[in-house]
């Protein structure tokens, strides 16, 4: 008769964070991420930390594998960038937004990379925002200006993460509530990329192999960013 087996647990914490955890101190209003309001036993932070998603990863795959049968891109050997995608829903709707990081102005990702997307087919929306160029006069996911640590090495990297959030932020949404927001990102290495500086984002999640994880700029950045507190609520 054949061993037993445990079923496999489900993986204890997301397979990526991005931007630290929920745990954290805000550098923007500066409580916890996790910390209720106590009057409502609500979180202050309606986005305390962002996770990535299978469904988001699977998202990556199919625009990897359109943008590997571009023949504009493959003759680009040196092509090396960042892709990412963003899901939210904030006052019971919802937004789909994908962005690439770069050397070129205009964004790698172009429509026709979206073919063959099964998640929420149609939906997505390819952003690229002008970033800041230093540490004042970036925009929170709410729509509120914000300043950044001064000393922020690489602020103005423009990487696809800050693309997906500012492009977010950019709507200037009604904020009434937030259900969730994920983030997934992918490195796109061409075969005669100098990618030594991208690999390094590469491979670190806890369940998948090929996720990446934001570069140190990023993670810097991102806290400011997906503060939610409102302006009135933060003591000077």
């Amino acid at each position: 008769m054949p061993p037993k087996t445990r079923p496999r647990k489900p993986d204890g914490e997301p397979n990526l964070l991005h931007g630290g955890k929920q745990t954290d101190t805000c550098p923007r209003c500066r409580f916890p991420r996790n910390k209720k309001d106590k009057g409502k036993g609500k979180l202050l932070h309606g986005i305390p930390q962002v996770t990535d998603s299978a469904q988001l990863r699977n998202v990556l795959v199919t625009i990897d594998r359109n943008l590997r049968e571009d023949r504009d891109l493959t003759n680009d050997p040196a092509a090396v960038f960042m892709m990412g995608v963003l899901e939210a829903r904030i006052g019971g709707r919802e937004y789909f937004l994908i962005a690439s990081s770069g050397r070129t102005a205009d964004p790698w990702i172009r429509e026709k990379h979206l073919n063959g997307i099964s998640y929420h087919q149609g939906a997505w929306e390819p952003v690229n925002p002008v970033l800041p160029g230093g540490h004042r006069g970036w925009l929170t996911v709410r729509g509120e200006n914000v300043d950044l640590d001064a000393n922020t090495a690489g602020v103005t990297r423009p990487c696809s993460a800050m693309k997906l959030l500012l492009g977010l932020g950019g709507k200037r949404l009604e904020w009434k509530s937030v259900e969730y927001l994920r983030m997934s990102e992918m490195v796109y290495v061409g075969p005669e990329a100098d990618d030594a500086g991208m690999r390094q984002w590469h491979g670190k999640g806890a369940t998948n192999s090929w996720t990446a994880h934001s570069c140190n700029a990023c993670e810097a950045r991102i806290p400011y960013l997906i503060c939610d507190v409102p302006a009135n609520r933060i003591a000077d």
